[in-house]
């Protein structure tokens, strides 16, 4: 059966999460998108990484809006699946994922942009994506509504590839998909991904009637998988393993 399988911060099962070695195995299987999270440093390099501190992934206590990327590039990654079984692994800024996901002449870039990006910071990330020639493909995706709608307003980005995400901040961690969000983002042409845990197979029926998509995350279990792609007809899978769904 046919779906988009996203691979959540490039192929995380089998090498260390937003990491060289796991974007490049993720252009070699067979995704539809390879996700990455992006902040800003410093000196104005734009970083792939989810946390913007560097503690879990590389133990040193330092926060990735506070440093230069040569000061970052100088810790590798201790942490992340089979760490060992790859050449040491480091903080790569967005230009390195962008060179390794065209590679591919059909996987998408999945950009979750971890800031509140102003409209010239928007301006230098979708100018580097057309940079790369992966404009056409790529797909941004923020937990900051206000991005998303300077992406849509200010830069005229394609609503269709636009993706709120929901559920990854404490205010709304535990709370289910509501009908003020499903207004919010049938108002503004914007699509969801979220929690798999906070949606209902009602809300996703809502937004497609809508003409609207669905994603959700992170989905590591073939059965919920397949229940998620048979039953609840979501669009998009974002995943940390490869399941070949039947």
């Amino acid at each position: 059966m046919e779906f988009k399988r996203v691979a959540h911060r490039g192929f995380s099962s089998e090498a260390p999460e937003n990491t060289r070695a796991a974007f490049a195995l993720a252009v070699e299987g067979d995704f539809y998108g390879v996700e990455c999270d992006i902040w800003k440093c410093l000196d104005g390099t734009y970083v792939v990484s989810h946390d913007g501190n560097l503690q879990r992934i590389c133990g040193i206590d330092k926060e990735i809006p506070s440093m230069t990327y040569e000061e970052i590039r100088q810790y590798p990654i201790t942490a992340g699946r089979k760490n060992d079984e790859h050449p040491a692994q480091y903080v790569i800024c967005l230009s390195d994922y962008l060179s390794i996901v065209r590679r591919s002449d059909t996987i998408h870039p999945v950009i979750e942009l971890k800031m509140d990006y102003t409209v010239v910071e928007l301006r230098e990330i979708v100018d580097l994506v057309k940079r790369y020639g992966l404009y056409e493909r790529a797909y941004f995706i923020s937990l900051y509504q206000s991005v998303l709608l300077r992406l849509k307003e200010e830069l005229g980005f394609p609503t269709e590839r636009l993706q709120y995400v929901y559920g990854a901040v404490a205010e709304n961690r535990e709370i289910p998909v509501s009908e003020e969000l499903e207004q919010w983002l049938i108002h503004n042409r914007i699509n969801l991904d979220t929690r798999h845990t906070l949606l209902s197979k009602e809300n996703v029926t809502y937004l497609h009637d809508s003409g609207l998509e669905v994603n959700v995350w992170t989905v590591n279990d073939r059965e919920l998988t397949e229940r998620m792609i048979r039953e609840w007809k979501v669009d998009m899978v974002t995943t940390e393993f490869y399941h070949e769904i039947l």
